[in-house]
């Protein structure tokens, strides 16, 4: 996950100003008219910036779960084997095999995963019960 953070800079800010000097009142308020001006710009450029930086971070939080919601469908579903699972505290009735295997018990009561097709032979031979 990549996080995006920075400082947006616009060319707005390195204006240069016109400022009246000359002391003349009348004329002065134009500087600071133009001085308010310019501190609303540059609120607006700020709170502009805010504004993209909390919609790329939203887009990257969207991302990041869409590519952790991703990560779990191509994960396959692993199963432990009978052992581990009732190391894990599973009760021995309740261990689930993987697909495509049955669960069976071996003549000393031990739970074990084998393939469907072998289940009657294994228990034609006294093997499992």
């Amino acid at each position: 996950s990549v996080l995006v953070t920075g400082t947006v800079v616009y060319p707005s800010f390195a204006e240069e100003l016109p400022v009246n000097g000359t002391g003349d009142n009348d004329t002065n308020s134009t500087s600071t008219e133009e001085s308010m001006i310019i501190d609303d710009k540059i609120e607006y450029e700020i709170t502009k910036g805010e504004d993209v930086m909390e919609d790329e971070e939203e887009m990257i939080d969207e991302n990041m779960i869409n590519d952790e919601e991703m990560m779990e469908d191509e994960m396959p579903e692993s199963v432990l084997s009978p052992l581990k699972q009732i190391k894990d505290g599973i009760l021995p009735e309740n261990v689930v095999c993987k697909e495509g295997l049955s669960l069976v018990f071996k003549i000393n009561g031990q739970p074990s995963c084998i393939q469907t097709a072998s289940v009657e032979k294994l228990v034609a031979w006294g093997w499992a019960q």
